[in-house]
This record gives structure tokens, sequence and C-alpha cells, in this order.
């Protein structure tokens, strides 16, 4: 979710209400150690924090205490270390689904975070299946993890050289849950509303999350509380409102560098609610600036009216 879960996109999807904990974008925590100007960005826990995660990723444990005493006082709800993100260049530098390989440096590093992190139920993990189909592997990083003292996990059943392919394999969750004393959390392609039912179902998890899912629907977490208490809850959604409140968001929460990537990011996923979704995804990703999106999408919305409102049942 790397230019995806930051502070405007999970305002946006407060806004619409449902939602129980959101990620702050990966930050590096040696980066944050160092000072760099972003990082301060990729932590910000606003608007609410008290069900806010800050998520690190590290390439080794010699500059998490100082990452961690930087966000010690933050009213946040917890930490979350990354040991899950497949990206090449992350890979390529020791962090994300690389510790995997490292099950005892994994672990050493959970109980590093878990002596410098101190607040009870709020030190997370996310992983992935492995390098390979091995559960005993899996279930093994996983006991090392909580021998270290992480309070729950989050696991995106897909293997390392997968990145999205292949569907998600959730019958690892609910294994995987089963045989762990602690939470674990499930994620992957989970989009509407009857996936979550039947992966809560099915799979039993201690919660799902929603990822790409939230950039496509920001509305989908209000959505399913709606239908867990009626289920012939319906939602109408403002596409075009929408659209102008997140780039409105962006201004006012992200620094201008972020401007363009974070929009384009997220309009790669949004504009799938549009008919004609490939001619406006490509005018939103050539776009040189804001200004020139707002005027894309009123172009679009003048010239295809009947795309402004959405009826969403599911």
């Amino acid at each position: 979710m790397v230019s995806l879960s930051h502070r405007a996109l999970r305002e946006l999807i407060l806004g619409f209400g449902g939602l129980d904990l959101a990620y702050t974008e990966m930050a590096s925590a040696a980066a944050a150690a160092s000072g760099s100007i972003y990082e301060k960005w990729y932590l910000d826990a606003g608007p609410e924090p008290e069900r806010t995660i800050l998520q690190f990723y590290l390439t080794g444990p010699e500059r998490l205490d100082e990452a961690i005493g930087l966000v010690a006082d933050k009213p946040v709800f917890g930490i979350d270390l990354n040991f899950g993100c497949s990206a090449p260049n992350i890979l390529r530098a020791g962090g994300g689904a690389a510790w995997m390989h490292k099950p005892e440096a994994a672990a050493a590093l959970a109980a590093q975070a878990r002596a410098a992190w101190p607040r009870p139920r709020s030190l997370s993990a996310k992983l992935r299946i492995g390098e390979e189909e091995d559960y005993g592997a899996l279930l093994a990083f996983c006991q090392g993890l909580v021998g270290a003292g992480v309070d729950f996990l989050t696991l995106h059943p897909r293997l390392e050289s997968e990145k999205f392919r292949r569907k998600s394999r959730w019958d690892y969750v609910a294994r995987l849950g089963r045989d762990l004393p602690i939470p674990l959390v499930g994620n992957g392609d989970v989009k509407t509303w009857s996936d979550w039912k039947a992966r809560r179902e099915e799979d039993a998890p201690a919660g799902v999350m929603i990822g790409r899912g939230a950039a496509s629907r920001p509305w989908i977490f209000a959505l399913i509380r709606g239908k867990e208490a009626d289920p012939d809850f319906s939602l109408r959604v403002d596409l075009r409102e929408t659209a102008f409140t997140f780039l409105d968001l962006v201004e006012k929460r992200l620094p201008e560098d972020f401007h363009l990537t974070r929009a384009r990011r997220f309009f790669f996923y949004y504009s799938d609610n549009f008919s004609f979704a490939h001619h406006i995804k490509w005018k939103l990703e050539n776009a040189p600036d804001l200004a020139s999106m707002r005027l894309h999408l009123d172009e679009y919305f003048a010239e295809v009216p009947g795309d402004r409102f959405k009826i969403e049942t599911n």
C-alpha cells in the first residue's frame, strides 16, 4: 500500500465510516531515525491516531530503537513490522519479505521491537506465505514472532514471488489462525461485501484487511457495516464529489512532492468505478497537476452524467 495508505486516503475513508483500524504508509525505520524530511509524512497518523497503526520496514536492527523512540509518545493504536512487502527494491535491500528467509533474525527483531514498544496488544507484523508453499516453515516463522511478543499478525496468503498474481490462498489463513495462540488477520482479494462475508464465514480470521479494494471503493467499510446490520442496505455514492474531496485532502494533508504520485496511484484504482475507465484513467495518469485532474473529471462527468452517482449493494 505504498503511496496509497497515506493520511488523505485514510481521511476520505473515515469520512464514509465503518473502519476499525488503518495503517500508515510503510516508513523506513532507518530514514526516520536519520531525520528524513519525508518520514514525518509517512508517520502522520491523523486524523484518528487512536485507530491507526504506524508501519515500519527495516533492513536491519540497528536503528529500530531510535525509530520507535521517535513515536513512543504518539497516541496511536500501535506499530507494525513489515515482513511481507515483495517490491524488488525492498527485497534487494533485505527488507519486507526478505526477513522470512531469516526466521531467527526476524524473531530477534520482533523481540527488540517488543522491548522498545511495551504497550499491550499493539505490536503487529505483516507477512506472506513465504518463498514457497511450505506450511511448516510458515508456522515456525509465526511461532518465532509469537515467542518474541508480537500481539497479532496479518497474512497476505500469496508467495513472495507472486506479488498480486494468482488468487489468494485463504486456506492458509484458516489453518494458521487455528494453529496460533494470537489473533490472525487475513488479507487479499476482498473487494466486495460478499467477499468479506465469505472470508469471515469460511476462514474465520480475527479480522479482514482490505487494501487496494478500499482505494477503488473508499466507502467499502461503510457498506460492510450497513450490510451487517441490514442485508438490504445500499449506499448512494457521488463519484465526482468523492474524487474532488480526495484531491482537496491531498493538497491539504500531503507535501507538494507527493501530490501527483498519490493522486495518480489512487485514480488507477478509483477509475474502475467509471463506465469508460480506461479513458479517464489514461487522462488522469498523464495530467501534469491536480488542477488538470479536476478539469478532466469535470469534462468526463459532463460527457457521461450517468456515472456521477452509483448505488452500491455489494
